[in-house]
Formats: structure tokens, sequence, C-alpha cells
């Protein structure tokens, strides 16, 4: 078995997810697609999966954020799927600087929403699908969430991300990876591209995000507030346009207010360390004996923004033209 294992993540760019599959390999890494945007994906499938149907756990981003939803998909048995952008050279911290995501590109994230499908089509019983994203991941599993509804996931649950790119673009400073990184893949900075920057954003597309909370979706996002976070990424993940505005959108467009979960963690570490209570959250587990340390914050249409749900940035950043 482990002979045909690596046989398969020898192949590479030839070793195909049905194939993978096909062997009953437990865990995949180097399998790619005919999809010339998505050239790697990582799998776990649990054994009896193809007997007893389980939850799917995915996330997006690469081996980094992999990483940082193994523990949750254990947890619940599940089938995980990590897949990930052709042109990602990051595998850890240390490699960073090839690191290249797609920032909402809609030929990937079509990709991805076919796999699930093909999942299924290999044998693989899914119960439902369950989205999970801290960070960058967080936004692009809501970017997915958003422009693909027919997915009806179960669950999506983000851990300081940000539904905007527009803003996050706007609390980066010149010189930042993060920055040279997005004017690279949107074809050029803000000031120049801004339509594309907003039709890849969640925010661009809450009917989608509705659409799939009325078909039974539980939101989860959670964002820190506190100094650390809010200095490392100079408010990005809590300013008021990252995400609070954009769920008292969402609230408005569901006619029912919206919670965001508030903490004081560090960076991701709701995701590290507390995914039983976003899992208990979720309704896709038992409440835990701790509770996360978060208060609940409740969005609603036409009321103010609660002030103890931002974050004080370093520097001032321009009002959204799309505020309100």
């Amino acid at each position: 078995m482990a002979s045909r294992q690596a046989a398969a993540v020898a192949a590479g760019a030839g070793a195909s997810l049905a194939l993978a599959l096909a062997l009953g390999l437990s865990s995949i890494s180097g399998a790619s697609t005919s999809d010339p945007v998505l050239l790697r994906i990582t799998t776990r499938v649990p054994t009896g999966a193809r007997v007893v149907a389980r939850p799917l756990v995915l996330t997006l981003g690469g081996p980094v954020y992999c990483n940082q939803v193994r523990s949750l998909a254990r947890r619940l048995d599940a089938s995980l799927l990590c897949p990930d952008y052709g042109r990602d050279g990051e595998r850890s911290g240390s490699s960073r600087a090839r690191r290249v995501e797609d920032w909402g590109d809609p030929r990937y994230l079509a990709a991805v929403a076919r796999l699930p499908a093909r999942l299924k089509d290999e044998g693989v019983k899914i119960s439902g699908l369950i989205l999970v994203g801290a960070s960058y991941a967080g936004y692009a599993v809501a970017e997915l969430a958003a422009t693909h509804p027919e997915l009806r996931p179960r669950a999506l649950i983000i851990v300081d991300g940000f539904l905007d790119l527009p803003a996050r673009f706007r609390a980066l400073t010149v010189g930042q990876p993060t920055r040279t990184e997005m004017t690279r893949v949107l074809g050029g900075p803000l000031g120049r591209r801004r339509r594309t920057y907003e039709l890849r954003s969640p925010s661009d597309h809450l009917g989608g995000l509705a659409a799939d909370v009325r078909h039974g979706m539980r939101l989860v996002d959670v964002w820190s507030v506190g100094a650390r976070a809010a200095r490392e990424f100079n408010g990005a993940m809590c300013s008021r346009d990252a995400n609070a505005l954009w769920l008292r959108r969402l609230a408005r467009i569901l006619h029912r207010p919206v919670t965001g979960y508030v903490t004081r963690l560090p960076h991701a570490y709701a995701l590290w360390y507390w995914w039983p209570q976003l899992l208990a959250l979720a309704r896709l587990a038992p409440s835990a004996k701790r509770r996360l340390p978060a208060t609940e914050v409740v969005l609603r249409a036409g009321r103010p923004i609660p002030g103890d749900s931002l974050c004080a940035t370093t520097r001032p950043s321009p009002p959204s033209w799309r505020s309100g």
C-alpha cells in the first residue's frame, strides 16, 4: 500500500484525484486534476467513508492552512479536502516568499466547487460540507460559499478573515509581501483595478451567502480585536469594513440579525486552539467544557455597528465608498 501511495504522489502532475481515490489512499498529496489552475490537492478519507456518510471539511490556501484544520476534521471523523492554487509555492512559513494565492480567481473556485461531486463519484459518502478557514483561508472559503451557493454547505467558519478585498488592500503598506502579491495576481493596485477587487470579494456576493443561510448553513464569523492582532495586520481583520459592515448588510438581506464573535486572542488562535468551541457554535458538536473567550456581537440592519466589534488601527484608512 505504501508503495502505491508513493507512486501516486511521485507522479505529481500526472496523478489524478480519481486515480488517488481508486487506490484507496487515506492521505494524498500532490494529486492534480485536468484544471490548469488547480494542480495540487490534499485529501484525507477516513476508513469507512465509502460505507457510512461522513462530513467533508474543505479549506483553501495550501498546506499551511490545511494544517490548521486537521484536528477539527479528525474530531468529526470527516473527510478532508485541501485544494491548492496551481501557482502557489508556499509549503511552510519559511517559504512565504513563494506564496501566490488565487485571490478569488473564479476559474479556480469553479474547479474547487466541482470537487465534492467528484469525491462522491469515486464512492466517498458525504453527509455535509463544512467550509473552514483562518486569515486568508477564511476569506477564501467565504468567497467560495458566496459564489457557489449550489454547494449548500452545512457550515461556514471564518476565523480572523476578511470579507472585502478593497479594505484588505488599504490596510497594507507599500512593499508588504501581501500587497505585492495582490497587485500581481489582481492585475494592478486597488486604484487601477477597483472593480476586480470588488468582484472577488464576498462583500460583493452577499446574496450568495444569504442563500446559503436560508438553506440552513450555520455562519460562524470570529475575529480578534486584540491589540496584538490589530497591530500585526493594521486592523485588516477587525476594521469596520473587514467583517462587521458586511454582516450588517447580510442582516438587511436576510431581514434578521446576524451574529459575529469577537475575541482578543492572537491571530488565528481561535482555530488553532479553540476549534471544539467553533464546532459547538456551528452546531456540529456538543458544547465544549470551556466556552470560546468571545463576545457575541449582534449586527442589525439600520442599527449602528457596536464599537466593541472594532479595533483601533495603527494608521487611518479612508472610508469605504460603499459604507453604510
